[in-house]
């Protein structure tokens, strides 16, 4: 293995090569007898520094490496104490007198360091894949574009047979609302070379906007693109017949006018703010793409993949202004949305008979609201019905788990179902969840493996909670005295036999139930009891419980051990 990977987290290897961390906190460091690529997965970019320093076996390691992968983690690595308020910003001594090192830096000279061999040794190995992915603190600036365009260049140079190429200068969530991230931006650590913005006598915050109504949310490429400058891509990716793969992060596309990719397989576009027309075309001259993801590109309104012949996996993420999309089915196998519930007119699929085999649906809540309307679950029915006759793994999510999908058509072939969502601990009526997870199986007929993921309520994006982005600040104690679990001896767990019916495939088809970040709670155990309890041919059981104290996690085991009626399950807990 011959690959470059450079991270935020910290590890120190041992004598034979393999990371550990070191007692005192401190980093030490012995360099191999032999160089070894392999270990170069563990290492910081400060510790291959330092092993190049120390011996010259290793001074020219980098250039046997074919895959050059940098991820740089936007958090500090220690608590920072926030001293100094100015204008509603807060800064920080210890980041202006002890800067991070310009991370531009670190990646030209792990990706530079391949070509600095003596002139006899051979040259450079091809490069396989370029990965470089920033953090939010560490925003591309427009004064770096030259050295970005020379990272590229140096990847299209000296690119082997495949390569891939992924560039994300920015790591902003996928869907966003914009007064949750102008909240976010006031406690975020600034660069003291950069003045702050002047605030208005009437509005004290410093990034009011003219556009306060929140009409266009989530996907506005304005808003996220706020804070840092531009990249455009060079036009040398778009005549590089060696590229198979291309994921773009908060970068222009621009394409030229005339051009065509034919090699390229896979394409992913996050936070791109071109129009409309540049995205299309640049879809458009890529006939043999197999995997297209396009996750918050805001200008896009319609999409056409019908000369896309060989498209096996789409995923359309969070384009909220997406109304229209025209798909080629031919060879389709996978589909992924999330998003608001779509219209009526929003899918036109063409072509032979479509054999998608993977399904999901993620209903989003952060921008557009849950779905609770006849309408809005009419409409959502509508638009799952053209998945239904060869889906074997559908993927349901929502805020409230289950909640959008009481009218779901049968799934026929269905034999993996997995439902993401919250279920409140304490509610006005514990048994809904079951309720509406028992509607969803009712159209399942022929399930065999269920999995439930508990999500954490999702946050109002509305309003400011500063645990959410003090996290690392608080101690050990402190979140472990936040936790989740819950078991009340007293609760009344029972469902109500004439609301909710038990779905047959749950007696005598579901062979594998998986619980993960399972909670407690009075109504998360209604709900695990009545699916353990009806599940009369159960072979496999696994909980995955949330962090906690250790004494509720055995409590809440031993209930579910006792409501399994198949003697013979396989019961695992974490």
């Amino acid at each position: 293995m011959s690959c470059l990977a450079i991270s935020s987290r910290s590890s120190t290897p041992t004598r034979s090569g393999v990371p550990r961390r070191s007692r005192g906190g401190g980093a030490t460091f012995w360099p191999s007898s032999t160089p070894s690529p392999r270990t170069l997965w563990f290492l910081e970019s400060a510790e291959i520094g330092r092993a190049a320093a120390l011996s010259r076996r290793w001074r020219d390691v980098l250039a046997i490496v074919h895959t050059v992968s940098l991820d740089m983690d936007e958090r500090p690595k220690q608590p920072i104490i926030y001293d100094e308020v100015d204008d509603d910003y807060m800064y920080s001594t210890e980041y202006i007198n002890h800067p991070p090192a310009l991370w531009s830096s670190v990646v030209t000279g792990a990706l530079f360091g391949r070509s600095r061999r003596p002139a006899p040794a051979p040259g450079p190995v091809p490069l396989r894949a370029l990965r470089v992915c920033l953090g939010v603190r560490l925003g591309y600036d427009s004064d770096q574009k030259t050295t970005v365009d020379q990272w590229v260049t140096y990847a299209l140079k000296h690119a082997g047979p495949d390569l891939e190429l992924d560039l994300r200068l920015g790591r902003d969530p996928i869907c966003k609302h914009p007064e949750r991230a102008a909240h976010a931006r006031r406690y975020e650590v600034k660069d003291v070379s950069r003045k702050p913005p002047e605030t208005n006598a009437d509005d004290h915050s410093p990034h009011a906007t003219d556009d306060e109504d929140g009409d266009d949310v989530g996907s506005s490429c304005e808003e996220n693109f706020r804070g840092y400058g531009e990249y455009t891509v060079p036009w040398g990716v778009f005549s590089c017949p060696a590229l198979r793969s291309l994921r773009l992060g908060a970068c222009r596309i621009s394409p030229p006018a005339a051009f065509s990719m034919p090699w390229l397989e896979a394409l992913r576009l996050t936070h791109v703010p071109d129009e409309e027309e540049h995205v299309q075309r640049l879809i458009s001259a890529c006939p043999h793409l197999v995997d297209l993801t396009l996750e918050a590109c805001g200008t896009v309104t319609t999409l056409s993949l019908l000369g896309n012949t060989h498209l096996r996996s789409l995923a359309l993420r969070c384009c909220h202004k997406l109304a229209a999309v025209a798909i080629n089915t031919s060879e389709l196998r996978s589909f992924d949305y999330r998003g608001a519930v779509p219209g009526n007119s929003f899918l036109t699929m063409l072509g032979s008979s479509p054999s998608i085999m993977s399904f999901k649906v993620d209903i989003c809540a952060v921008c557009v609201g849950e779905a609770t309307s006849e309408e809005e679950l009419s409409t959502l029915g509508s638009f799952v019905q053209h998945f239904v006759s060869t889906t074997k793994h559908l993927h349901l999510s929502c805020a409230f788990m289950g909640s959008c999908f009481a009218r779901l058509p049968a799934f026929t072939s269905l034999r993996y179902l997995q439902l993401i969502g919250h279920v409140p601990r304490d509610g006005d009526d514990p048994a809904a969840a079951a309720a509406a997870t028992s509607k969803i199986l009712c159209q399942a007929p022929n399930l065999q493996t269920l999995s439930l993921l508990f999500e954490v309520k999702r946050r109002n994006p509305n309003k400011y909670d500063p645990d959410e982005y003090d996290y690392d600040d608080r101690s050990e104690g402190q979140l472990l005295d936040a936790h989740l679990l819950n078991c009340n001896k007293y609760d009344t767990l029972d469902v109500p036999v004439a609301s909710v019916a038990v779905p047959s495939c749950l007696r005598s088809r579901v062979r594998k139930i998986n619980l993960l970040h399972y909670q407690g709670g009075r109504a998360q155990r209604t709900l695990v009891r009545f699916l353990v309890r009806n599940a009369e041919v159960l072979e496999k059981l696994y909980c995955g419980f949330a962090e906690g104290p250790l004494w509720i996690q055995k409590e809440l085991k031993r209930e579910i051990e006792r409501w399994a009626v198949n003697e013979t399950t396989s019961k695992e807990f974490r």
